[in-house]
């Protein structure tokens, strides 16, 4: 479905097709292919992206299509799924920048800090992992490593947000 989907993007009439066209495209190879719903993702970014994804800032590019991709914390969480796969099975070399990656998705406000705090607390095969055939146990496992910093930081982040938000309730009170 990948090299299929290469090829179909590749002509440079359908790079710059609407998002809905893209993913109308995503639907009906997953749907040939026999694959489940969540794995568009995964066609989606082993298609289009490659190990230069931080330096030439493949996620920018293709924001639009990854936040049509995960509009719901489910499918939000799918994506996060797929670039386990992407640093974890296809590009190995890039599991050191996994934390990156995700902190990308974060900026680009194309997945929630909510998400990635549940993320964390899950164990690291769950039911958004890409199928064991994919990626293994001890790979996702050291994928969740490497990315303890970022979650820390997405932690305090979060209690940050909230003693602030404390702080206004308090001085509304007090006013």
């Amino acid at each position: 479905a990948c090299n299929r989907f290469t090829s179909w993007f590749s002509e440079e009439s359908k790079a710059s097709s609407s998002a809905e066209v893209i993913l109308e495209e995503l639907r009906s190879l997953q749907t040939m292919s026999s694959l489940r719903s969540a794995d568009r993702a995964i066609i989606f970014i082993g298609a289009t992206m490659t190990e230069n994804i931080v330096a030439g800032e493949e996620i920018v590019k293709h924001k639009k299509i990854l936040e049509a991709l995960g509009p719901s914390a489910i499918q939000q969480r799918h994506l996060i799924a797929a670039f386990e796969w992407f640093c974890g099975a296809k590009y190995p070399s890039l599991m050191g920048k996994f934390p990156i990656i995700l902190k990308l998705l974060y900026d680009e406000e194309i997945v929630e800090e909510d998400i990635f705090l549940m993320w964390s607390a899950d164990y690291a095969r769950n039911e958004y992992s890409a199928a064991d055939s994919l990626i293994d146990i001890d790979t996702l496992e050291q994928l969740k490593e490497n990315a303890g910093p970022f979650v820390t930081w997405v932690k305090e982040a979060d209690e940050e947000g909230e003693d602030s938000d404390e702080e206004e309730e308090d001085d509304e009170e007090e006013a």
